[in-house]
Order: structure tokens, then C-alpha cells, then sequence
């Protein structure tokens, strides 16, 4: 095929009229902003720099003809050196970019140059799937797709092998889970199916993927469906950007999958977003830090009523046994949840359970003000820190219902971490070091 590579080098170089040995030379280099037009070249002359030693260099393929040359069409495809050939070093051209970084004294004197060239790209016959593959996923599930359609099966399957050394890079492209998963159940392949589907995460599952799902599920079982639904979650704690999103369309993605005879899945979901928000309340009510604190609990108060809405029963049991557990820096998601659930009928939120997350909450905030207010002297602060004997002095002071200042030696690491554990805290304490001569410091 014929193609168009974009070319990048980077090389130690400086400008020609410059000593590259003067120390003053490179120090007002550093100093002087007004200088920055000297660094940038764009299109460049060669005869501005002196190259030296070339760093490092990528080469990338933008687009190729189709094999039977009748257009073209966009990839992205990396070309290591070892598969390249060239009669004719980039350096001998012009780049139409290039841009320089002066000495900034422990990295620069640097220039990126690049290119734009044309490439014959050559392959093993036999290699001709994965290498067109590998520059773009979609047209490999097409491919595949078309020749399970025309009975090659054993053909697909054996292509769709080949892509295993590089598909968990490239296969989750944009729109094409839903021709993944019907190549996946065609295979007949559970280990191949599996792989074909590895790239994908799961905020990119919607409605109408509930068929292919049903598919692949009726083909390799529960068990293989579990496996395969983990790895789109990620792991444990992972924050995956649109998770929040994701979970307020699971009601919908539950009701297509049970319309598409597959109530298995959907309870298999529910149940790992479930696992999920679980994670996610005992990281965020155990934070710290009130503002970071309640800003992520009040993300989760709508993904929680529509994860309600999506659980059978005795998911939904579990969760609201998961919310009773927790401390009351859960009224933070709580009560947002709540206000959003507002809008339902009042047939739904019984059936949410919604109507028993009320009732903690309206228990939780009787016991709150039903406290006896602080006596005047009261200074005690609750409170248990790290654990190490630091923190176990700190948290003595802080609950004593007298003390109101203690005067602490301690050396600089000591200090830092009494200082943090304060300020992570949050606690309304102030923390003043007073410097006494010597090297005995107090907090």
C-alpha cells in the first residue's frame, strides 16, 4: 500500500552562532523571555542549528490507499525502526515544523523537527488481516463480520486470533462494541470471544447493545459473562471518567436487557455497580476533608436512586443495609438523592425502597439534634489521627475538655506531620512554630 507518514525527530542541537560551551551565553538564555522567538522555527532552515546526536524519532501512518487502489482511508498505525526503510534521512529535508527548546539547565537544547513523507508499506501475504487490523479496528470487525456471514468460520476465528498480540490497544474505538459483540457470539471461541470484547469499558454500554450482550451471554455462559463484565469495570477504586453517567442509564440498559431475554446480565450489572457504589461511599464518607468530602457525596445521590431503580429486591436490600452501615457523613449523598427522587411517583420510590432510605435519614437527623449542645468549657475534640505516637499525643490533647494549648519540641519531620495531620483533618485547631535559637523547634 501507499501511505503518508508523519515523522518526528528529535536531536541534542544548538543555534549556529552560539558557543555551545559559554555558561553566560546559556544563562541569559534561561533568564530572558523576550528571547523565545529565537527557539521557535517554523519551516525552518537548516542552517540555523548545529545537529548533533539524534535523541529520539517516531514515525506514525496517517493514511494508505485500500488494497485493490480504487481510495484511502484514515488510520493510526506506529512504525517501530525496525520495520523501517529509508534511502533518504528526514534530517536531509526540510520539515515544515520544527520548534527548539533552549538550555534550561538540567534538559533543553533540543530541536523537534517534523516531517510529512510517503511510505510503501509491505507485508507477508499471510500477515495481510493483522496488519491491516492493527491500523484500524473497525475495519477488522467488519471483516470479520463478513466472513462469518459467508460461512468462513474457521477463517474468521483463525484472523481474529491474530489479533491478539496488539487488539487490547486499539479494539475500543468508538461505536463498535455492538459489531463486537456479535463477532464475539459468532465465534463460538470463548477465549478468542473474550479477548475481542477486553478493550471495551463499560460506560460505553447502552440500550442497544442489549441484543449483543443477550448473544454472547447465551453463548459462553454466566460464568464467562462475569469475567468479562469485570474487566470493563476496572479495578477496584478505579475512577473511570462518565462511571456517574453510566449508572443513571442503568434502569434503562436493565429494562432492555430483560426485554431481550437476558435478566441474568442485568442483574450481573446492577450487582457490580452496586459493588461499585459501596466503594465509593466508604472511600468518600471516611475522607477527610469536608469540602472534597461532600462534593463527591453528593455526585452519587442520582446514580443511587437509579441504581434503586435498577435492583431486584434483594439487591436493593443490600445496598440500603450498605447505607444503615455507614457513618453519618452519608447524609451527604443521602439527602441530594432524596431531593432528585422527589419528581418520581410515589408508587416508584416505594418500589426503589426510597421510602426506607427517608426513614434513616429522618432517624439519623432526630439523633443529630437530639445531642446535648457542649458545655462553654468543653474543648475536647474527637478525634484518633494515624495511629503512630505522634498522633497519639495530638489525639490526648485534643480530648481533653481543659486544655486549650500544648507546647510541643519537635524536630522538622514531626512537626510536618502534625501540621498535615491537622490541616487534612480539617480540625479547628492552630498550629504555631516558634524558633528558640537552637535546633529544638515547637509546635
Amino acid at each position: 500500500m501507499l501511505a503518508l507518514a508523519e515523522v518526528k525527530e528529535t536531536w541534542d542541537a544548538w543555534p549556529s552562532d552560539e558557543d555551545p560551551w559559554d555558561d553566560y551565553d546559556y544563562y541569559e538564555e534561561e533568564g530572558e523571555d523576550e528571547d523565545d522567538d529565537a527557539y521557535r522555527d517554523r519551516g525552518g532552515s537548516s542552517d540555523e542549528y548545529q545537529l548533533n546526536d539524534l535523541i529520539d524519532d517516531e514515525i506514525t501512518l496517517g493514511w494508505w490507499t485500500s488494497p485493490d487502489g480504487t481510495g484511502g482511508e484514515p488510520i493510526s498505525l506506529y512504525v517501530p525502526d525496525s520495520q523501517v526503510c529509508a534511502t533518504t534521512p528526514s534530517a536531509d529535508l526540510m520539515p515544515y515544523q520544527s520548534e527548539y527548546e533552549g538550555y534550561m539547565g538540567n534538559y533543553g537544547n533540543t530541536l523537534d523537527r517534523w516531517y510529512r513523507r510517503a511510505a510503501v508499506v509491505v507485508w507477508p501475504r499471510e500477515r495481510a488481516f493483522a496488519a491491516r487490523a492493527e491500523a484500524g479496528s473497525r475495519w477488522a470487525l467488519s471483516e470479520l463480520h463478513a466472513r462469518i456471514e459467508a460461512g468462513d468460520l474457521e477463517g474468521a476465528r483463525t484472523a481474529a486470533e491474530s489479533l491478539a498480540p496488539f487488539w487490547r490497544t486499539i479494539g475500543s474505538q468508538a461505536g463498535l462494541l455492538d459489531t463486537a459483540l456479535h463477532v464475539a457470539a459468532s465465534l463460538g471461541a470463548a477465549g478468542t470471544a473474550a479477548m475481542l470484547l477486553e478493550p471495551f469499558r463499560v460506560e460505553t454500554v447502552a440500550p442497544e447493545h442489549a441484543g449483543g450482550l443477550a448473544a454472547v451471554a447465551g453463548q459462553y455462559g454466566e460464568e464467562w459473562t462475569r469475567g468479562v463484565a469485570d474487566g470493563w469495570f476496572g479495578p477496584e477504586h478505579h475512577i473511570e471518567p462518565g462511571r456517574h453517567e453510566w449508572v443513571e442509564r442503568l434502569p434503562w440498559l436493565c429494562e432492555a436487557l430483560q426485554a431481550a431475554g437476558a435478566p441474568d446480565v442485568a442483574r450481573l450489572l446492577a450487582a457490580r455497580a452496586c459493588r461499585w457504589m459501596g466503594d465509593q461511599l466508604r472511600l468518600w464518607t471516611t475522607t477527610r476533608r469536608t469540602e472534597v468530602r461532600q462534593a463527591q457525596l453528593q455526585m452519587l445521590g442520582s446514580p443511587l436512586v437509579r441504581l434503586l431503580e435498577a435492583a431486584d429486591d434483594n439487591l436493593r436490600d443490600e445496598i440500603v443495609a450498605v447505607l444503615r452501615e455507614s457513618g453519618d457523613n452519608v447524609l451527604a449523598c443521602l439527602m441530594p438523592a432524596l431531593r432528585s427522587a422527589a419528581a418520581l411517583p410515589a408508587a416508584a420510590r416505594r418500589a426503589a425502597g426510597l421510602d426506607l432510605v427517608a426513614r434513616d435519614c429522618a432517624g439519623r437527623l432526630g439523633a443529630i439534634i437530639a445531642r446535648p449542645l457542649r458545655d462553654a468549657d468543653d474543648w475536647s475534640i474527637e478525634w484518633s489521627g494515624c495511629g503512630c505516637d505522634l498522633c497519639e499525643v495530638l489525639g490526648a490533647f485534643l480530648g481533653s475538655r481543659s486544655r486549650r494549648i500544648l507546647e510541643w519540641p519537635l524536630a522538622k519531620d514531626g512537626r510536618r506531620h502534625v501540621h498535615t495531620q491537622i490541616d487534612s483533618a480539617e480540625l479547628p485547631v492552630r498550629h504555631q512554630t516558634r524558633r528558640r535559637g537552637g535546633p529544638t523547634r515547637s509546635c
